[in-house]
């Protein structure tokens, strides 16, 4: 039998097992010109050279600095342009933070290629506050549902994945799964459910999201949040702990690994059929 067949006529409530801990590095750089009198106030970021932090910040190795610059902002815009003329890629996220933010200098910054330009003297609420619209923006959060297959399906908001089994009728129906299985999920009757903590869950809507196509490991740390301090391998090991946590399933094989470039999520949908929200869908149909 099928991994993915329940004998259950009622749902199946899993858990994946609890997650590590690891001491990684830090996603978020701090630089710090000479021209600045103080430093911005975030301990949840890494203070860093500027040279070693557009490295970091071109491999993909932290996705967002904040830089801290006086009234003379030529070292900060000069920096900025050498992060943002690089081929190809996605550009990081970067925040200026300037003794005045009605100063030229803060318009030069922006003309640079900075995101945004906060007061030096910002509090981490608000830095942090600000961080999190840079990261909605180049990594959308979990809304709503997403019908990764006839029978499967995760909750944005629930953080939950549904597997439906359909009955005989169900899948001799021409309109395959997208009926029968929001019948399933009215009733769950037949359905099995997998809760996921945040981090594994967004970072299996990130790639059911785009299914098919391989994500590189910078782009699921962003999506994953990843916290200060993490581990180069944080990703390849999360990555393992979905697996796990879908193996009960049978879903293991669907997260593929693309050695030396990322992971993907196999597509099994029919060709030519998106993978898309199942609340859009049932719009269409309407």
């Amino acid at each position: 039998m099928n991994d993915r067949d329940s004998g259950s006529a009622h749902a199946t409530i899993l858990r994946p097992p609890h997650p590590m801990n690891h001491t990684v590095k830090h996603a978020v750089l701090r630089v710090r010109f000479a021209s600045a009198t103080a430093d911005c106030d975030d301990t949840n970021s890494q203070p860093i050279a500027p040279g070693e932090a557009l490295l970091r910040l071109r491999e993909g190795d932290a996705w967002a600095a904040l830089l801290s610059s006086g009234h003379d902002v030529r070292e900060l815009t000069d920096w900025l342009m050498l992060l943002r003329h690089q081929p190809g890629g996605r550009l990081p996220g970067v925040l200026a933070l300037l003794p005045d933010v009605a100063d030229p200098g803060a318009l030069a910054a922006l003309r640079a290629g900075a995101d945004a330009v906060l007061h030096l003297g910002s509090t981490a609420a608000l830095i942090r506050a600000q961080l999190g619209r840079l990261r909605e923006r180049v990594a959308p959060q979990p809304d709503g549902w997403l019908q990764l297959d006839d029978d499967l399906a995760l909750d944005g908001q629930a953080r939950r994945l549904y597997l439906s089994a359909p009955t005989r009728a169900q899948a001799d129906s021409p309109r395959g799964g997208q009926g029968h299985f929001g019948a399933a999920l009215q009733s769950l009757e037949g359905t099995q459910t997998l809760a996921l903590p945040p981090q594994l869950f967004h970072l299996l809507w990130t790639l059911a999201a785009q299914a098919g196509h391989v994500l590189g490991p910078q782009a699921l740390r962003l999506a994953m949040d990843i916290p200060a301090r993490a581990q180069a391998d944080t990703v390849h090991t999360a990555v393992g702990r979905l697996r796990r946590a879908l193996r009960p399933l049978g879903l293991h094989n669907h997260v593929q690994t693309v050695h030396g470039v990322g992971y993907r999520w196999h597509r099994t949908l029919s060709p030519g059929q998106t993978t898309t929200s199942v609340d859009n869908a049932a719009q269409r149909q309407t």
